[in-house]
Parts: C-alpha cells; sequence; structure tokens
C-alpha cells in the first residue's frame, strides 16, 4: 500500500491526502522509532557531506490486489517483467552508468511468467539474469506474520528449484509490512540467503529503529542476517523530486483516464532538470545526516509513478543516472540491484554495525481480525492438511505430496498482506471491494475444501482393506481424550453402544437435538434463538450421536464395533472444584494437586472497544501519531469500552466426563451472544467457546475474547512460524508490543505447573487490557490475562470494513504439574486442536476402480 506517503500532485487541497500525510510523518517522529546507530552517535554532524554514493534499486512493490483485482495484478506483474527484461537487453551494450537494472521483488510473478512463456522468451529471461541487473527477490510475496512453519516452507520454495538455481537468488525484500518472523529468515538461512531487504509504510506502524539503516539480526541459533532496513519502498523518487507526479492515488490500472508515466514526464535527463534535482536531493541528505546517517553508502529504492504499487519499469530512470555522472555531480548515483548494493554497504559498515535479536513483531498484523470467518477457515485448512500428512495413515505419497504444495500455496496467498482495494473501507460496497475479498476469501475456504478431500482419501485408502469396522484415528502426536459427535444418519442400523473388540469393553452412544438438513420444523420447539431463517430445524431430536474416547494414542487407529446393546452410562464421578458468581457462571475451577484454579475471574469476558469520535479511523490514526505519552492518554476519551453481560442464570449440563455451563450473553453490538465454558472432570483442561451474532456496523471496533489465568508476572511464552519467543523481551526493540500473531498456544511456567493456552479460529492475542492505541514499551500488569483480538476493523484502506453474522472462536486451556515431563507445546496444541477421523468400513468389499481412481490422492 503506497497511497499514504505523498501529498498528491493535482490534490494539495484535499484534506484526506493533508490528514494521511500529517498521520504518517507524526508516525515516523515517535520516540520508540527514534534510534542512532551506535556508532554514529557523537560524530561530528557538521559533516554533512558524509554520502558518497547512492544505490538506487528500482522495483515495484507486489500488492496481490489493492490497486486491482488480483488476477489483474498478477498479470500485469507478468507484463512488467517483460518490460524489464527488453530494457536489460537493450541497454546491454550501453556504457555501465547508462546501463537498465530491475530488481523483481517477489518470485510469485517470476513463477506466473515463466509458466507461461515460451522457450525463446525464457532464455530472454535468463541472459538478463545472466547480466547481473535483473535481480530475482527469493521470497513469493510480502507477508504478514501468520504463516506457519509448512508455509514458510513453500514461500521460499516457490520456484521449482531448478529455476532457483538459474536465477540464484541472493536477497528477500519485504516492503509495505511493518515486521518479519524469525521463522521466515531461518527459512532463509537455510536456503543459503544472508540479506534482508525491508521498506516498512509508517501508517499505523512504523519500523523498530530509525531509518535508513542497517543491523546485523541474529536469531536463536546464532546465524546472522544482514538486514537493510530502508525508507519507505517509494521514497527513493522522492530524493529527486519535491511532488508526486501520480494522481488518483491509486486508479486501476484499466482506468484509461490515467496513464503510466512516460519519457519526459520525470527523472529527465536535460542538464537543467538533472541540476535541480541535484540541488533537492542535497536538502534531503543535509536532513538524512544532521539526523545521524552517517553510511558513506546510501541505498534507496526508486518505484514508478503511475500508482507507486504494482507499477511498471521506468527505463528513462537509466539515462537520468547517466546523464547525472556525466556532469560530475555529487553524490555519485549507480542503479544497482538490491543484493549487490547490500554486499557494498556490507563492505562499508559490517563491522560496524550493531547487532540485535528477537521477534520482529509486526504492528500491521491486526488488520487480519477483520476477516475473522476467513481466518478461521485458513486455519482449519492448516490443521487439516497437517491431520492429512499425520504418519497414522503411512508415509504420504507423491501425489499427497503435491496436493499439500497446492493447498499450501493457496494459504501463502490467502496469508500475504493485501487483504482488498484501495477502497475497501470508503467504498465497502462496490463491486470492486467485494470482487478483491471474493478472490482473497478464495484462498482460504479453497485449501479448507482441498485439505478436507485429501483428509478423506488418505483415511479412506488406509482404512478400506481392513476388516468390517468403526474406526476411530488419532492424527496428533500425543494421547486424545473427548467428545466425538457426529451425525447420527451415519449409523446404518439401530445402534446403541460401540464395542471394542480387542477387550469386549462397550461404549455408549448418546442421542441428542441437532440439526436436521431438508427436514420441515414441526414447531418451534425445534427452532433454537440462533435460527433466525426458520427453514430447517436444528433443535430436532436424535440427529446427533457422541460418545467418549479415553486417551487414544498418538497417531493410531482403534477399530470398533456398532453394538445395538445397551450400556448404562457411567456414573457421574468428582470434578474440579468450581466456583461461580451470581449467574452461576465459573470464576475458578481447581483439579485435585493444583495449588491454584485453571483460570480466574473474567474468564469468558467478551468486550469491545469503540473509536468514539466523528471519522473515528482518522481520530485513531491522529492517537497513534502522538508522540508524547501523556497526551497520548487521551485515547482514553475517545476508546469506549464495553463489556457483554449476562442475559441469564448459567445453565448447567454434567455427565461422566464433563460439565458444560452456558450461558446466553447481551452486548449492544449483538444480535446475540452465548458462551460455552466445558470442564474436564479427570484432568485439569477446559474448553471455552464463544458466539455471537455482530450485526452490521462499518464504523471502528474491536473486539476480544478474555482468559484470565492465575500466572502472576509470569510472562507468556509463544511461537510464531513454529519458532519460540517470550513477547516483551524476545523481541526487537520498538517492534509492536500492542498485539501478538501466534500460531495457536500460549505457555506460563511457573513453580506451580504449567497453564497452556490454545487458539482454534484466532491468531492474534494482546496481554493485561485490550491495549488498543497503548504503543506499549513493556509487560503489562496481569500478563497472564489474555485477551484473543477477534475482530478489528480499525483501518482505513486494505483491509474488511465490516464482518457480520455468526462468529465463532474456540479456546483450551490445560495445566501440567511441576513433576510432569515438560512437553513441547507445539505437541499439545496440535493434540487439543485435533479432531478425531471416524472412518465407518462395511462388510461390503470396496471395487478396485473406486478404491484407485476415487479413494487414493
Amino acid at each position: 500500500m503506497g497511497f499514504e506517503w505523498q501529498p498528491l500532485s493535482g490534490m494539495r487541497s484535499s484534506c484526506s491526502g493533508r490528514r494521511i500525510w500529517t498521520v504518517l510523518m507524526m508516525a515516523v517522529a515517535l520516540p520508540a522509532f527514534a534510534w542512532f546507530d551506535t556508532h554514529a552517535r557523537g560524530q561530528d554532524q557538521s559533516r554533512l557531506d558524509v554520502i558518497r554514493r547512492i544505490d538506487i534499486v528500482h522495483m515495484t512493490h507486489t500488492d496481490i490486489g489493492f490497486t486491482d483485482h488480483p488476477i489483474v495484478c498478477r498479470r500485469q506483474q507478468m507484463r512488467y517483467l517483460d518490460i524489464a527484461i527488453d530494457a536489460v537487453l537493450a541497454t546491454i551494450d550501453s556504457p555501465p552508468d547508462a546501463q537498465f537494472f530491475w530488481t523483481a521483488e517477489t518470485t510469485l510473478a517470476v513463477d506466473d511468467w515463466w509458466k507461461a512463456a515460451g522457450s525463446d522468451r525464457r532464455m530472454d529471461f535468463l541472459k538478463a539474469v545472466g547480466t547481473g541487473r535483473l535481480e530475482i527477490g527469493a521470497m513469493a510475496m510480502n507477508q504478514t506474520p501468520s504463516l506457519n512453519a509448512a508455509e514458510w516452507h513453500t514461500l521460499i520454495h516457490w520456484l521449482p528449484d531448478s529455476l532457483w538455481q538459474k536465477v540464484g537468488p541472493r536477497v528477500a525484500i519485504q516492503n509495505d509490512v511493518n515486521g518479519f518472523p524469525r521463522a521466515g529468515a531461518i527459512r532463509l538461512l537455510d536456503r543459503g540467503l544472508e540479506y534482508l531487504f525491508m521498506g516498512i509504510n509508517s501508517h499505523n506502524g512504523g519500523p523498530p529503529m530509525r531509518t535508513p539503516s542497517a543491523f546485523w539480526w541474529k536469531m536463536p541459533d546464532e546465524r546472522r542476517m544482514f538486514v537493510w532496513l530502508g525508507d519507505h519502498y517509494a521514497q527513493g523518487f522522492y530524493y529527486f523530486h519535491p511532488a508526486s507526479w501520480r494522481r488518483g492515488p491509486v486508479p486501476e490500472s484499466t482506468d484509461t483516464r490515467y496513464r503510466p508515466a512516460r519519457p519526459g514526464d520525470f527523472f529527465l535527463d536535460d542538464e537543467a532538470s538533472v541540476r535541480a534535482s541535484h540541488q533537492h536531493l542535497l536538502g534531503r541528505l543535509k536532513t538524512l545526516q544532521a539526523a545521524g546517517y552517517s553510511y558513506r553508502s546510501l541505498i534507496i529504492s526508486v518505484t514508478n509513478e503511475w500508482r507507486m504499487d504494482n507499477d511498471p519499469p521506468f527505463p528513462p530512470l537509466a539515462r537520468f543516472v547517466a546523464a547525472w555522472n556525466r556532469l560530475g555531480l555529487k553524490p555519485e548515483i549507480h542503479l544497482s540491484t538490491a543484493a549487490d548494493a547490500m554486499d557494498r554497504l556490507k563492505g562499508e559498515v559490517g563491522d560496524e554495525i550493531p547487532e540485535y535479536q528477537g521477534e520482529w513483531t509486526d504492528w500491521w498484523a491486526n488488520g487480519l481480525a477483520s476477516g475473522p470467518r476467513e481466518v478461521s477457515a485458513s486455519r482449519k485448512a492448516k490443521r487439516l492438511t497437517d491431520a492429512a500428512l499425520s504418519p497414522v495413515w503411512g508415509s504420504p505419497g507423491k501425489r499427497t505430496l503435491e496436493a499439500a504444495d497446492e493447498i499450501y500455496r493457496d494459504l501463502c496467498l490467502f496469508d500475504e498482506h493485501t487483504w482488498g482495494s484501495v477502497d475497501s473501507i470508503g467504498s465497502p460496497h462496490s463491486l470492486e471491494t467485494w470482487g478483491q475479498y471474493n478472490e482473497k476469501s478464495r484462498t482460504a475456504y479453497r485449501p479448507m475444501a482441498l485439505a478436507k478431500l485429501i483428509l478423506a482419501q488418505r483415511s479412506r485408502s488406509a482404512i478400506d482393506s481392513r476388516e468390517e469396522g468403526f474406526y476411530v484415528a488419532n492424527p496428533a502426536k500425543l494421547p486424545w481424550s473427548g467428545w466425538v459427535t457426529m451425525p447420527a444418519s451415519a449409523l446404518r442400523g439401530d445402534f446403541h453402544s460401540l464395542e471394542d473388540p480387542a477387550n469386549g469393553t462397550r461404549i455408549p452412544l448418546t442421542f441428542e437435538h441437532g440439526y436436521s438438513s431438508f427436514g420441515r420444523p414441526s414447531g418451534p420447539e425445534q427452532l433454537t434463538s440462533e435460527n433466525s431463517a426458520q427453514t430447517f430445524p436444528d433443535h430436532a431430536p436424535n440427529q446427533v450421536v457422541r460418545f467418549w474416547v479415553e486417551d487414544l494414542n498418538g497417531e493410531t487407529i482403534q477399530r470398533l464395533v456398532p453394538s445395538e446393546a445397551i450400556v448404562q452410562k457411567p456414573k457421574i464421578a468428582d470434578g474440579p472444584v468450581v466456583t461461580v458468581d451470581a449467574h452461576r457462571w465459573p470464576t475458578s475451577a481447581k483439579w485435585p494437586g493444583m495449588g491454584q484454579s485453571l483460570f480466574q475471574a473474567g474468564t469468558g469476558d467478551v468486550l469491545s472497544v469503540a473509536v468514539d469520535a466523528f471519522s473515528g479511523r482518522w481520530v485513531y490514526s491522529d492517537i497513534f501519531g502522538i508522540t508524547d505519552q501523556q497526551q497520548r492518554d487521551k485515547r482514553r476519551d475517545v476508546l469506549k469500552q464495553v463489556a457483554a453481560t449476562a442475559k441469564e442464570v448459567t445453565h448447567v449440563e454434567q455427565n461422566a466426563h464433563t460439565a458444560v455451563y452456558t450461558q446466553q450473553l447481551e452486548h449492544p453490538r449483538f444480535k446475540w451472544a452465548v458462551r460455552r465454558l466445558e470442564l474436564w472432570r479427570h484432568e485439569p483442561r477446559a474448553r471455552l467457546t464463544v458466539r455471537f451474532h455482530r450485526t452490521e456496523n462499518e464504523l471502528p471496533e474491536v473486539l476480544f475474547v478474555v482468559c484470565d489465568l492465575p500466572c502472576g508476572d509470569t510472562l507468556p511464552e509463544t511461537s510464531n512460524g513454529g519458532v519460540p519467543f517470550v513477547p516483551y523481551t524476545d523481541q526487537l526493540i520498538g517492534s509492536c508490543q500492542d498485539h501478538f500473531t501466534i500460531d495457536d498456544w500460549i505457555r506460563y511456567s511457573t513453580h506451580q505447573g504449567r497453564w497452556f493456552w490454545v487458539s482454534r479460529d484466532a491468531p492474534l492475542v494482546t496481554f493485561g487490557a485490550h491495549q488498543v492505541l497503548a504503543r506499549r514499551q513493556g509487560p503489562p500488569e496481569h500478563p497472564g490475562r489474555i485477551l484473543a483480538m477477534v475482530f478489528n476493523n480499525t483501518w482505513v484502506t486494505n483491509f474488511v470494513a465490516d464482518s457480520h453474522g455468526v462468529l465463532e472462536f474456540q479456546f483450551d486451556m490445560a495445566w501440567q504439574s511441576p513433576s510432569q515431563a515438560d512437553v513441547d507445546p507445539d505437541a499439545i496444541a496440535n493434540t487439543l486442536l485435533t479432531e478425531l477421523q471416524i472412518v465407518i468400513n462395511p462388510k461390503l468389499r470396496s471395487d478396485p476402480v473406486f478404491l484407485e481412481r476415487l479413494h487414493r490422492p
């Protein structure tokens, strides 16, 4: 997203243009980012001729959407690569300063282009790469921090290995986005890359330290990446020009009322124009050096000025550079690739720059919560794919791995940083906005469907040759205990129990009310309060059957046999000691051996934080940009917090294995809301499920679901992309501490045991309080109070304006005693989130054709 970086020529009187620019400049000046290179401190700032060379990296920023529909963006990017190839080859015999350079930011465009190109054109491409003036970045896209470990592998292996070897990427480029997970950096190092080129957009965020600057980023395994923390990716243009050329600010490429720049629009190569650009540059450099910049070289990135994002190369830039150096102007400027520029800079300052370590958390990640339903679908796709690849089915074959790769590629596209059009908030109901988000949503729902398919294929193929039975498979790593729920219609007979033929024990089947598809409700009693359509009953008798599974070992399959025998249900045993509030909602639960409760009062709370001001999203940005912490306390005047309240006394159901507490809630933003807390009797474990119908509202607000764990001042441990970290202490100084993107688990390790919290649907969390606009610079009080951010539409662009209707979020809590083995939290989370796979294998044998052509992946 580049629209907020300059007031547009032709729009000088635009209130919105001035407002965005003001917000941005305030953000850049925030004290959290007021950092100077340690070796620059004490330098004689009267020397303003330090910079002797400027390397210009010419590129375009890849948004998969935003400027155009995603499919148009991808096709235009392919054409931009064609232009770059031609420009590189056209200047192959030109003097060095007049030769054209281009850095392809992402491998997505390169892969799309390569698949469509003929053999002759592929040779042109490889010839251009061979000149050293066409560079390919290592990453497929600019990413949010919501990728899991498998996605990071896919992202950095986007190109076929043979093509990767031919183009030899040496640098990863992440533009726009405000952070970069260590999981990605580690994967890059694994592929032999050492360079990370960052061009952060500071709107409602910012870099962790002053830009431009360089630093070494140390990984947990002691390896390091050389990081160039540059200006915003489009700022290079403004080192030479006082104003933007573009209009719009972001017209679609198909809008023929606008056009891409032509030779003569800017970067003019006549002497007068070049000297004017030189004078403007000297002013910029004077300011930069006065602020502490002390490197002899400066790297800047330059984009075109049609839209700034998703823009074509500008070949006349090479003639401008040649004219500059022909006039002998200082500093020298040179076109360069990103990796070559970083080679030179590392040689100059690599022994002097500071080294940092820690997770690089992302301010912009809160936008993910604008589409909670699609995020939930993407996370389900990841879980199902993980289950499909489980060793419980045997080693995955080539076709299974190819299917998984297709899924992960879609998921990478979903976790890419572009969520919608430039007008997604301002014009949320336009066809263009809906069209872009439809395509984005597809990359969550499609992989979810495909993951279901390969899981079904893998499980059917594994079970088909076995004897008749009701097979229960645990694809998780650890033993699994809990209820299995399924449609009663799946049972072909009058069955009441499941028998284990290995030992003769029987498990009772429990039939319950539930949803009945294509059945007319006989009366209001067959409809729940959630069923506003009143078409099919969702409370019809005997529609759902469930049974309890106890300690099914990880990665194993158990054979059961349906039986007509009626089995007496086990008696209700003692469970945890539970305290409740005035409405009978649990406030604590303590199992034998626990010194503290599993959770505290406040668990299950739902609260909203609205920006209660005219044009609230702009007020949000205004407050974000305030530098003085006391002045920033005015956020309390505009942030209106409302907690849901009990609508009725909690309904309690007891069974032999769990106790279930269900309570209706009231909140002005919900048509209805319900929370459900299930407590396991025989182990310290609880599951909180919150469902609500959010009514339509496009005004900015943030919604949270609270779980409060009694862990004192112990800081949480969590992971991102499979790499563990401790928020607040194990992250880059100046990176976001208001919210964190996690894989799915949080752990607190205390002398009284280990508390676990696992999120099925929501990857964003904060601690202590809601922290909206807090700009935290350290741990809060009560870090054991976890607030899952389940909705956030405070952005002015790119994300979703309004997600309404029924939304559901599930969270698990568990405890381990200090004497228990310290189990990998990834394995615990994987198991708590796993759903057992049921395969009913009849006595009749499958047709071999069906097995081979239908059921095998």
